[in-house]
């Protein structure tokens, strides 16, 4: 799945039809790979085209983002909501790329794996980066609701090689 900001905005992706294509998949509690792709292209529309009340309607009450050093989690869908808030309004992505995408349903839960790819300018400062998301999602009125999120990062050059050889620079 390959969405950049300019592939998103001329999808004609709506905000509605993408939460409503997430919510439409929870069926006896299970979760495949084709459901929890189709979970996954909303979340990421949603926060990639800033649609804070598509991403508060995936989100649990009682969300938590972990950090990648583990060490300062954020708890509850408000304050998860303006961490994103906040860390988009500083960013530009260029490219963003979700790839081998895995979900299965473990007792009442949901659990989707993907390896991600992102090619994005923060505070002015061009960089790209690579990891994998681990998505534990809960059941609420018939959906599936983004409970935990943990990623892990492979750290990159700060510098987009592609981006810098373009410009004489090696």
């Amino acid at each position: 799945m390959l969405l950049s900001k300019s592939r998103f905005d001329a999808s004609g992706i709506s905000d509605t039809r993408s939460s409503r294509s997430a919510q439409m998949q929870l069926k006896s509690n299970s979760l495949d790979d084709l459901q929890a792709a189709v979970w996954v292209q909303a979340y990421d529309s949603a926060w990639l085209g800033r649609k804070w009340h598509t991403l508060e309607k995936l989100f649990a009450p009682d969300i938590t983002l972990v950090s990648t050093d583990l060490l300062q989690p954020i708890v509850g869908r408000e304050a998860v909501l303006n961490h994103l808030c906040v860390t988009m309004a500083r960013m530009h992505v260029h490219e963003y790329n979700a790839t081998d995408l895995r979900g299965y349903a473990s007792g009442s839960v949901g659990i989707i794996t993907y390896r991600w790819q992102l090619d994005w300018t923060v505070d002015g400062e061009r960089r790209s980066g690579s990891g994998r998301d681990i998505l534990i999602l809960q059941p609420a009125a018939g959906a599936w609701r983004l409970a935990w999120r943990s990623q892990m990062v492979r750290h990159r050059p700060r510098v987009n090689f592609a981006f810098a050889s373009r410009n004489g620079r090696h």
